[in-house]
């Protein structure tokens, strides 16, 4: 099976971008591993990489490029007998990528990555065809961690059609996942040892409605609580319009899950969420969720530098910001691509202004962490221990107000272990992050 006559089964696989990318990419190494391929993480001990890549912005973009060109140049040098192109990058440049990177044996985009043995063996060079995304698979899904949190993707792509964005032409319209399969893999992942379970998708509250004909995410979630070894349930990615009562409800109800939300607005001023395409009334939907829920834990993302966006509506926004709603912020400058509708939209920000607009809402955000950090000091929670740093002799953790990888962290000192929850007191903070030390083990 191994392509050429000096060639083994030795393969790496690159997983670049979000949590969907990297949850799909432990589902093509389920693939590759059934079909005998040998996974290793040592490029140099390959001799076929596969680079999983992201484009939904121009940094991921660029980023995917990068990787490339490195491969390529081991590809140059012979360290390196097949160099492989898959996701989105893929789906989007199609056999333009073979101009770019000549170095590319093949390319998959993100609609057939099922086929993913056929090209690299070979035997296919190209399969770009409608987008989509690996959902399900026959092959068991490889983790690629050995931490007791991990995600689960419950639908793909998305039809919302904001003008920013580049995803329904990546991944296609949304497709729920059925509900069986879903509950099957989390009941396989809790006997993993999983603990936490994080369910992701480019849509997550508007889960069954194209499937079931209605929203379905709070059936789906009071599922899940009911088994037993799963112990967290985190939601992130919620749509904002399909935010509905029943879901808040569960939220507020359901122990096991995280009393969190990840909630993308985008920006604040009606008049450019109307030209993004998104939904208005921001303040009203916040001030519901906190209502019902006043311990809730907030993240968000927010775009600056929209075309058309003015100094005045940049205020608007900062001014929201500064009320002190969010645990958690992000800031994304608009990225332009000609595949989207508001690339055509006049009064284009520059990108001087657009980077001194993000720099303003961070530093922001960072005074209204310190302020909240401060008050949590002398504070008793619930962390879940993730790792052991030897240096400095400390443990690292998250409490149900922090999200893996996109959040703060806990920094634990005393009697704890990896993959177990103790109760901790915070003593101290260290920028974004909070220092604790074990008052006992669960």
């Amino acid at each position: 099976m191994a392509f050429g006559k000096n060639m083994s089964n030795n393969i790496c696989l690159i997983t670049l971008g979000c949590p969907k990318n990297i949850v799909e990419g432990e589902s093509l190494a389920g693939i590759l591993n059934e079909n005998n391929w040998n996974l290793t993480t040592d490029i140099n001990k390959a001799d076929c990489v596969l680079v999983h890549t992201c484009a939904f912005i121009s940094e991921a973009k660029k980023e995917s490029g990068n990787v490339i060109n490195v491969l390529s140049k081991l590809k140059k040098s012979g360290k390196l007998q097949r160099l492989i192109v898959s996701g989105c990058m893929a789906q989007e440049e199609g056999e333009n990528i073979f101009n770019e990177f000549p170095c590319v044996d093949g390319i998959i985009g993100t609609g057939h990555l099922d086929q993913i043995q056929d090209v690299i063996t070979g035997k296919r060079r190209v399969v770009v065809n409608s987008p989509g995304g690996l959902l399900e698979s026959n092959s068991p899904r490889l983790l690629s961690t050995n931490l007791v949190t991990t995600y689960i993707r419950i639908a793909e792509g998305c039809s919302h059609r904001c003008s920013y964005c580049l995803i329904p032409a990546l991944r296609g319209p949304y497709l729920s996942r059925s509900m069986e399969s879903i509950l099957r893999e989390a009941e396989e992942l809790a006997d993993e040892g999983i603990k936490e379970l994080v369910l992701i998708s480019q849509d997550t509250t508007s889960y069954g409605k194209d499937l079931y004909g209605s929203f379905k995410l709070s059936e789906l979630l009071k599922k899940l609580a009911r088994i037993k070894k799963l112990k967290l349930i985190r939601v992130l990615y919620s749509y904002p319009k399909s935010v509905n009562d029943e879901f808040i409800r569960t939220l507020k109800d359901e122990d096991k899950i995280c009393k969190y939300l990840d909630l993308p607005l985008q920006h604040v001023s009606n008049r450019v969420l109307r030209s993004m395409g998104r939904p208005g009334d921001i303040r009203k939907l916040l001030e519901n969720i906190k209502k019902s829920i006043p311990d809730l834990s907030l993240r968000t993302t927010f775009i600056v530098g929209f075309p058309g966006e003015t100094e005045n509506e940049f205020r608007e926004l900062y001014d929201f910001v500064s009320e002190g709603w969010f645990d958690h912020l992000g800031v994304f400058e608009y990225s332009p691509h000609p595949q989207i509708r508001s690339n055509c939209l006049s009064n284009q920000v520059s990108d001087s202004v657009k980077h001194k607009r993000k720099q303003q809402l961070m530093l922001l955000q960072r005074k209204i962490v310190n302020k909240k950090n401060k008050g949590r000091i002398g504070a008793t929670m619930e962390v879940l221990v993730e790792n052991h740093e030897k240096k400095g002799n400390y443990f690292v953790g998250r409490s149900y107000f922090q999200a893996p990888e996109v959040d703060s962290k806990i920094f634990v000192k005393g009697d704890a272990k990896t993959g177990e929850f103790c109760r901790i007191k915070i003593t101290g903070q260290k920028g974004y992050d909070l220092i604790g030390e074990v008052i006992d083990r669960r």
